[in-house]
């Protein structure tokens, strides 16, 4: 095909070049490609491979189920296929089974089925038949009449991003699509009218005053961080959007900036670039969940969780302290007996477990030049310098470590809250810490300033009488099974 005006030799049947006169009209003839016709780059079917769960998070599900193979992980369903790849499985709209992606309500994969015999599932083989979601794609180009509109066909759905800081005034929130709009009945939910078109309010059950207010699609429903995580990675301009009073008349206007950037684990690796996969999103999880004070989002807990961002893109004091440090959320572990009866021991939970965020873990990978140097040496001075680079790396500010051999320990504070940590250091082999039978330093002959150091000491002691002091335990923890880990818990042990 010539286009008209390319001034390029045309090549005939018989291989002759010819030169097409530039008055020459040019006739295009348009047909369409029947369901037998292959068109070169057009897959023949939908593909399973984007439905893939990572490997890595594979571990976390439950046992497949005796009779179908289904496992679970909280309120969603996976099967493991013929090949080796585990996937969300769903129903469309019919009740069959599909694919599903982690952003959909309805699946709309392709259609699975259960392996008779076996715990596997497979793919739904069928006929290609015309109009059938999992036939082979079909191509029909359609020519356009002198009188249709070469635009005719409206895009999709127009993408945004974030505008930069001195922009975000001027960025048009004609973002939100006609489809945002609805016409309030009584039996819809509270909703905001913004130049004479009404929006639903996101809200929840016993919701908090805020000055802040959010509208949402009318489709979506309450957003607990699975959905509103699957959002802001997937389709970013679905995310609830901020509405704010404007005086003197109080009208309701829009705000044109995207409440946030990226998803809210994206926001955590930034700022604590060592953690694995699976601390990740249990830190993101309970900061969402404590932010809202609920499994579901509403406005107080949004502005907060932007609130804790920009204090960390700062470097400044956070307003919400308690919600910004992951060692401030970390639960308390309990101490128990240990093999004697003047022994003690803390039971760690599993590395691999997701939901409450009981421990933290840094994977060695990300920093393997200093892991390697870790096992090559059991120096305590090297142990204490390794878990101080560690924390480093990862935000927090450490008081210089002494030579002292005995009992490791660390001081360190990080930016945005006045509270104090301190934390003694282990090597451990099994899920278990065993504690000395006294703890008190005192009492053992090693003294705080011996430990740590004169000025450290005297910080722990004048946080501990404000009570500002956080008493962790941390170090490596090599078990049969699982990925080597760095992990730091909470005890509460005073060493004082």
């Amino acid at each position: 095909m010539r286009t008209e005006g390319s001034g390029q030799a045309s090549v005939s049947p018989q291989g002759r070049h010819t030169e097409a006169p530039e008055s020459q009209s040019i006739t295009i003839q348009v047909s369409e490609i029947t369901q037998q016709a292959s068109a070169s780059g057009v897959a023949a079917a939908a593909s399973l491979d984007t439905y893939h769960l990572s490997p890595e998070l594979v571990p976390l599900l439950s046992v497949p189920d005796a009779t179908s193979g289904i496992r679970t992980f909280r309120t969603r369903t996976y099967v493991e296929l013929e090949d080796g790849a585990t996937v969300l499985l769903g129903r469309d709209a019919e009740q069959n089974y599909r694919a599903r992606s982690s952003t959909e309500l309805i699946a709309s994969g392709p259609r699975l089925e259960q392996v008779q015999g076996s715990l596997l599932w497979r793919r739904v083989s069928q006929p290609v038949e015309p109009g059938n979601s999992d036939s082979p794609q079909t191509i029909t180009l359609h020519s356009l009449s002198d009188d249709e509109p070469s635009g005719a066909t409206a895009p999709k759905r127009q993408r945004t991003t974030s505008p930069p800081p001195g922009e975000a005034a001027v960025q048009s929130p004609a973002v939100f699509r006609r489809d945002w709009a609805f016409t309030p009945t009584l039996t819809r939910p509270q909703f905001i009218t913004v130049n004479d078109v009404h929006y639903k309010v996101m809200s929840r059950m016993e919701e908090r005053e805020f000055p802040i207010s959010y509208i949402q699609p009318p489709t979506h429903p309450a957003y607990d961080f699975d959905l509103l995580e699957a959002i802001l990675r997937h389709t970013p301009d679905e995310q609830p959007r901020a509405v704010i009073r404007v005086p003197p008349d109080d009208h309701w206007e829009i705000d044109a900036r995207l409440p946030f950037e990226k998803p809210l684990t994206a926001y955590v690796r930034d700022v604590f670039p060592e953690v694995t996969t699976v601390t990740l999103e249990n830190i993101a999880r309970k900061q969402f969940e404590l932010a809202n004070s609920s499994n579901y989002a509403d406005a107080a807990g949004l502005t907060a969780l932007r609130q804790i961002f920009h204090s960390w893109k700062q470097a400044t004091p956070s307003p919400h302290p308690q919600w910004s440090d992951p060692l401030l959320m970390l639960s308390i572990l309990p101490t128990s007996s240990g093999v004697t009866s003047t022994s003690r021991a803390i039971e760690l939970p599993f590395p691999s477990s997701a939901g409450p965020l009981e421990r933290l873990d840094f994977d060695p990978m990300r920093f393997r030049r200093q892991w390697d140097f870790f096992l090559s040496t059991y120096s305590t001075v090297d142990f204490k310098r390794f878990m101080a680079g560690l924390l480093t790396r990862n935000g927090y500010t450490v008081m210089e470590p002494n030579n002292f051999n005995s009992f490791p320990a660390l001081v360190f504070r990080r930016t945005g809250h006045d509270h104090l940590f301190f934390m003694s250091l282990h090597r451990t082999r099994i899920p278990k810490l065993s504690l000395p039978t006294h703890t008190n330093p005192n009492t053992t002959g090693m003294n705080l300033e011996t430990q740590v150091g004169d000025a450290a000491a005297q910080a722990v002691k004048n946080a501990h009488a404000a009570n500002k002091i956080i008493w962790l335990k941390g170090g490596s923890q090599i078990l049969p099974g699982y990925a080597d880990t760095v992990f730091i818990i909470r005890d509460d042990n005073a060493r004082l």
